[in-house]
């Protein structure tokens, strides 16, 4: 792809402090609701919204590495901008450091190896994947989409929709929203929500364990999915909550309530159900062979 413009600007002196590094700093206006994609080799990219309608990268690049890429239209405020790091994903990386500012509407794609993600701030969308390294979220950007192999999640604020995925990264959840998923194959999740609402929320892992402690809204829908990881729900006896629980060969462990464990249907497993009163939030958990407690916080 061509690209129609780019203000690049490498300057030949060392930056901070390394010899080989050198300076990037890009700006240009840009429409509130512009798109930006980075991909390639670089360790470290805090992505920052501003008040402004314009993106400003700035940061270094490493011996070896080069940033390449531009605005995708060359007429009036940039609606697009797309940027590649080329170069090895090997130490020499590391320098390849950016901060990105873009407009709150923005939505952002970034996609690299093991790196360390912050962003703030975003009201538009995020979409990021990494193999290692960690993510860091905070804000209320309207979709949320995130990919991890092995590096941790961090989300915190409020989503209108989420998927969040790892295979062996941890999530902390720490905010809430209208329509959430998080799932791991062997990581942990960890979710609080704290005076967040969560009205709709899917927590799935195959073998780590899952731990939710929190308020339920009224007529919230939650749900947990482990095959063989433990989940542990320590909810404030003030929520209205009508919970179902089933699990094959695992245990079920209430504290929460007067109600106690049955054997489930035909025999198989243990189930427990009960409920606290008209408008109460819907909690349902199934596992296979993880063991299952509810508690009071």
């Amino acid at each position: 792809m061509r690209y129609l413009a780019l203000t690049l600007a490498l300057a030949a002196a060392p930056f901070a402090g390394a010899e080989a590094q050198q300076k990037v700093d890009i700006r240009r206006a840009a429409a509130p609701d512009v798109s930006v994609r980075l991909s390639g080799a670089f360790v470290s990219l805090r992505i920052i919204a501003w008040p402004v309608d314009s993106i400003a990268i700035t940061g270094a690049v490493g011996a070896g590495s080069r940033l390449e890429g531009g605005a995708l239209n060359s007429d009036g405020p940039v609606k697009g901008m797309k940027f590649y790091v080329d170069g090895p994903m090997d130490p020499s990386a590391s320098s390849n450091r950016f901060e990105l500012r873009v407009p709150r509407g923005a939505r952002v794609w970034v996609k690299t190896g093991s790196a360390d993600i912050e962003a703030n701030g975003v009201a538009g969308g995020l979409d990021l994947n990494v193999i290692g390294g960690s993510i860091r979220v905070n804000g209320k950007p309207r979709e949320l989409l995130v990919e991890s192999m092995d590096g941790s999640v961090t989300f915190s604020g409020f989503a209108d929709f989420a998927r969040v995925k790892t295979a062996t990264g941890n999530i902390v959840v720490e905010g809430g929203g209208d329509d959430l998923t998080f799932a791991t194959v062997s990581g942990t999740i960890q979710a609080a929500n704290g005076e967040r609402p969560l009205q709709r929320a899917r927590f799935e892992s195959v073998t780590g364990p899952i731990t939710f402690t929190g308020a339920l809204a009224r007529g919230a829908d939650l749900r947990f999915d482990s095959h063989s990881g433990a989940i542990e729900l320590r909810l404030a006896r003030s929520s209205p909550v009508e919970v179902d629980i089933s699990t094959m060969t695992g245990t079920i462990e209430n504290t929460f309530s007067s109600q106690r464990p049955a054997p489930g249907r035909e025999g198989r497993g243990m189930e427990l159900s009960s409920s606290s009163g008209m408008g109460a939030a819907r909690v349902e958990v199934k596992s296979f062979k993880g063991n299952v407690r509810i508690t009071a916080k």
